[in-house]
């Protein structure tokens, strides 16, 4: 697809531990297309940041292996990647902005000598170039007095400046695609909303694709073109925003999205919850992995693996359910009921 930035193929990955072989992340598939934003959500440990770290290739070898697949940007197998050619697309071509600015950010250097690091590197201005630039990119962010709070440390910003610090470094070599692992979630709801708009405002300009990785649905709804689904180290459900939300087919997507709090919900109504935990990555299930949470679970889903297929428009989803004897049976039992 000629629009397609980058395309992850079948990707797995694992971690080799005392305790064995963790399989992280397990034949992942999916496309990010140019000025598109996708979210990948799913509970903690379920893939998500593996997934993403992989596409930078930030995880130490040892302990990781990138076992098989491919992660494709623009055409060029980062996996197969060197690592000299991996420093030119950090920060210039592929930049992150990660959870907690305060540890991402160096607390001993001022926040210009941060920003001005990459400038100066890929783009080979000059100290004073590089400053002037750096200006520019606060001032894009919304940071007042941009030009004396270069000669600030992070610790003298709040939580939601730092943030913004974050996404200027991310922006400050023009990069066709930035990575958000959880960039809001140490935010409140008010810094959250304003940080979420400034990356809604920041793609329409740059036309920069993202990837969103979070487990706030809300978040998703407010930013997000597509959605990938994981869990356990396998894509679940994917599709357009409006697919998901609209109908969602996975047991564990709609799971999910009963688990978001609701304004016309009555005093005392207790949270839906998914029950149980999941699965051990060291020994992942035969079947399917979510089949000893799931209320629909069939003898098939313990036994045989689904296979992530097309459902309806581009909405895919790895489910038993959607087989057509599951289907018929459904409806039988739906019969006897009435």
């Amino acid at each position: 697809m000629t629009n397609s930035l980058l395309q992850i193929e079948n990707l797995h990955v694992s971690f080799h531990t005392f305790a064995g072989e963790v399989k992280a992340v397990r034949g992942v598939n999916f496309t990010v297309n140019k000025g598109e934003a996708v979210a990948i959500v799913g509970e903690s440990g379920c893939g998500k940041s593996v997934t993403a770290k992989s596409i930078m290739k930030l995880l130490p070898t040892p302990p990781t292996e990138y076992k098989s697949g491919k992660i494709l940007f623009n055409g060029q197998n980062l996996l197969e990647a060197k690592e000299p050619e991996m420093k030119k697309l950090r920060g210039n071509k592929i930049s992150m902005i990660f959870q907690d600015p305060m540890s991402s950010l160096n607390p001993t250097s001022k926040i210009g000598d941060q920003l001005t690091e990459g400038l100066m590197k890929h783009k080979k201005l000059s100290r004073t170039a590089a400053l002037q630039h750096a200006v520019h990119l606060l001032e894009r962010v919304g940071i007042p007095q941009a030009k004396s709070r270069l000669n600030h440390y992070p610790h003298e910003f709040s939580g939601g400046m730092r943030q913004r610090v974050m996404i200027a470094m991310a922006l400050a070599c023009d990069p066709e695609l930035i990575i958000a692992d959880e960039p809001t979630t140490a935010l409140d709801v008010t810094i959250q909303a304003q940080i979420l708009n400034l990356m809604k405002r920041l793609q329409k300009e740059t036309n920069t694709s993202i990837i969103l990785i979070t487990h706030d649905l809300g978040v998703v709804a407010e930013v997000c073109d597509k959605v990938i689904v994981m869990y356990a180290g396998e894509v679940v459900e994917a599709g357009t925003v409006e697919e998901i939300f609209r109908n969602p087919t996975h047991p564990y997507t709609k799971g999910l999205m009963k688990s978001i709090p609701r304004l016309d919900m009555d005093r005392g109504e207790r949270l839906f919850s998914i029950i149980g935990s999941p699965p051990d990555l060291l020994e992942p299930p035969k079947g399917c992995s979510f089949f000893p949470r799931c209320e629909y679970a069939m003898k098939v889903c313990k036994d045989i693996h689904p296979a992530l297929e097309n459902i309806n428009g581009t909405q895919q989803s790895a489910c038993w359910l959607h087989h057509p004897k599951a289907q018929a049976a459904a409806a039988k039992a739906q019969e006897v009921k009435q």
